[in-house]
C-alpha cells in the first residue's frame, strides 16, 4: 500500500467495508477481554483465602479495564478522523489558507505565513496559522495573526468551519500536529509542501527503517509523504529527486521563503521566535571587527551524545584565541546535550533550542557543518563553508545514506578531526581557496533558480493559483 493509497478517499462500498472491519475487530477485542475478565474473576474466587493473590488479581483486572478503555478510544479516534476527512473533502471551500507550524516558530512556514499575513487583505485571502503549541499561538497573536487553538478542546464551531472550508494547506515538514483531528479536518485542502531544505540524505519515502521498526508511528510518517497538490522546491533540476521522496501532482521551483531573510536586514517580525540574545552577541562581535563562526551539524539517528566527543573544546579555543565568537546550533533532537556542554565551554554561544536560526545565519562570517541542508541555504550569502565530519563512517552506516554527488565540487575544505579544523579556524582565510569559492557559486546556480529574496512572493502567486483550482474564487463571507 502506498502513501497515496492511505490518504485517498474511499468509495461508499469501501467505507462500509472498512467500518465492518473495525466493528469486527472491536467485537473480537471485546470478546478477548471478556475472557480475560472472566478468568480473573474465577481466579479471585478460587484464591479468595489468599489476600495477596486477590490484590494481584484486582490489579490485573484494573489494568485490563484500562487497556479496554484505551482500545475503545483508539477505535473512536480512527472512526472520527476517517469521517471528518470525508466531510473536509466534500465541504465547500473558501479563499482561505492555513499554514501549519512545525515544532518551533521558524523554517519556511514562518516566512511564508509572514508574507501571506502582510498581503492577506490586498490578495483577498483569509490567512490562518495552525500552531504546534501555545508558544507559537502567542507569537502569532503578537504579530496580529489569526490562529487556531493548539488544543482541539478549545476549538469553537467557527474554528471547525475555518479548517473544513480551507482551500489551501501549507506545510514544511511531515504533517504530525499534536491535534489528532487537524489532518482530517484539513484533508480537503490543496496541500502545498515546502519541506525544509535541499537534502543530501535519504528522506521521505526512501528513508525506510528495518522491519523490526515497523509500527503505527513509522507508518503514519510515511503516510504524510503525500499526496500533495504541489511540491515547492528551489530548482527545476530538482524535481526528479523530490519525486523519489514524495508524491505530488505538480512541482514549483519558487525557492525557500526562509532564504529571503538572507537577502535583507531582519525585521522585528523576522526575529520573532529567534534567539535574540545569541543574535545580539553575534552582531556585537561583528561590530568589534571579529568573526562569527556558526557550527550547525545535523543529528545522528540513535546517537545523540556524539557531539560530546566531536572536539568542540578545540574549536572553542581556536575561536577564542582570535577573539571570534563560536556559535553552536544543535539539532532539536540533540539540544538536551546543551546543559552538559555549556558549563564546559563558557565562551561558546549555544543557540536556544527550537528557535529560528535564519536571521542569525545571515550574521555568520563562516559556516561549519557536516550534512545539514543549511549549507545550501548559506550559499545565498557566498561566505566560507567548512565541512566537519568526524564520524563519517558511523554516520553513513548507522544513520543515513548520502548523495554526496551533489557535492562533487566541495564548497569548502573537508575535515575529519577537530584539531585540523581548529588550525583552519585560526587562519585569516579559514582554509578557503578560489576553487571553493567557484564551487559555492556553481552549487548555488545548480540548486537555486532564484537568488533574489523573492521566494515568499512567488509562493503567494502559487497559492493564488491553487485557490483558483480549488474553486475558492471569493473570500468567505463568514471570515
Amino acid at each position: 500500500m502506498t502513501a497515496a493509497t492511505l490518504d485517498a478517499p474511499l468509495a461508499p462500498d469501501g467505507l462500509l467495508q472498512r467500518l465492518e472491519q473495525l466493528e469486527a475487530f472491536a467485537a473480537q477485542a471485546s470478546a478477548a477481554i471478556d475472557q480475560l475478565v472472566g478468568a480473573v474473576v474465577d481466579a479471585q474466587q478460587a484464591q479468595a483465602a489468599t489476600p495477596s493473590a486477590v490484590d494481584q488479581q484486582a490489579q490485573e483486572l484494573q489494568a485490563t479495564k484500562a487497556k479496554l478503555r484505551e482500545l475503545e478510544q483508539q477505535l473512536a479516534l480512527e472512526r472520527a478522523t476517517r469521517d471528518l476527512a470525508g466531510v473536509s473533502r466534500m465541504h465547500p471551500k473558501a479563499r482561505r489558507a492555513v499554514f501549519v507550524g512545525t515544532t518551533y516558530f521558524g523554517c519556511n512556514v514562518k516566512y511564508a505565513w509572514l508574507a501571506a499575513q502582510a498581503q492577506a487583505q490586498a490578495r483577498g485571502i483569509d490567512v490562518w496559522f495552525l500552531p504546534f503549541n501555545a508558544e507559537q499561538q502567542r507569537l502569532v497573536a503578537a504579530l496580529g495573526g489569526q490562529c487556531l487553538p493548539p488544543s482541539y478542546a478549545e476549538w469553537t464551531p467557527e474554528h471547525l468551519h475555518v479548517a473544513l472550508s480551507a482551500a489551501v494547506l501549507v506545510t514544511s515538514d511531515h504533517f504530525l500536529n499534536p491535534n489528532p483531528y487537524a489532518a482530517a479536518l484539513l484533508a480537503g485542502a490543496r496541500h502545498l509542501q515546502l519541506w525544509h531544505g535541499v537534502s543530501i540524505k535519504e528522506i521521505g519515502l526512501r528513508n525506510l527503517a528495518p522491519g523490526r521498526a515497523l509500527g503505527p508511528h513509522f507508518a503514519r510518517v510515511l503516510a504524510t509523504c503525500g499526496p500533495y497538490a504541489r511540491m515547492l522546491g528551489t530548482a527545476a533540476a530538482g524535481e526528479a529527486e523530490w519525486r523519489r521522496w514524495f508524491a505530488f501532482e505538480r512541482y514549483a521551483p519558487v525557492g525557500y521563503p526562509r532564504n529571503d531573510v538572507l537577502h535583507r536586514q531582519p525585521t522585528e517580525a523576522d526575529l520573532a521566535g529567534c534567539d535574540r540574545d545569541t543574535y545580539e552577541r553575534a552582531r556585537a562581535a561583528l561590530a568589534r571587527g571579529k568573526r562569527v563562526i556558526l557550527y550547525a551539524p545535523t543529528f545522528r539517528d540513535g546517537r545523540p551524545d556524539w557531539v560530546l566527543h566531536a572536539g568542540l573544546d578545540k574549536l572553542a579555543q581556536a575561536a577564542a584565541q582570535g577573539g571570534d565568537l563560536l556559535v553552536v546550533n544543535l539539532h532539536p533532537v540533540e539540544s538536551p546535550q546543551i546543559p552538559k556542554l555549556a558549563p564546559l565551554l563558557p565562551g561558546v554561544a549555544f543557540v536556544a533550542p527550537r528557535t529560528d536560526l535564519y536571521p542569525l545565519l545571515g550574521q555568520a562570517s563562516a559556516l561549519v557543518t557536516d550534512y545539514s541542508s543549511v549549507m545550501f541555504d548559506y550559499l545565498h550569502v557566498d561566505r566560507p563553508v567548512l565541512l566537519f565530519r568526524p564520524d563519517h563512517a558511523a554516520y553513513t552506516q548507522k544513520s543515513r545514506k548520502l548523495f554526496d554527488d551533489k557535492l562533487s565540487a566541495l564548497p569548502g575544505p573537508l575535515f575529519d578531526d577537530a584539531a585540523t579544523l581548529a588550525r583552519a579556524l585560526r587562519r585569516a582565510d579559514l582554509g578557503q581557496t578560489p576553487a571553493h569559492a567557484q564551487a559555492r557559486r556553481q552549487l548555488r546556480e545548480q540548486w537555486f533558480d532564484h537568488h533574489d529574496g523573492g521566494a515568499a512572493e512567488r509562493l503567494l502567486t502559487v497559492i493564488d493559483d491553487e485557490l483558483a483550482i480549488a474553486g475558492a474564487g471569493a473570500p468567505d463571507p463568514a471570515a
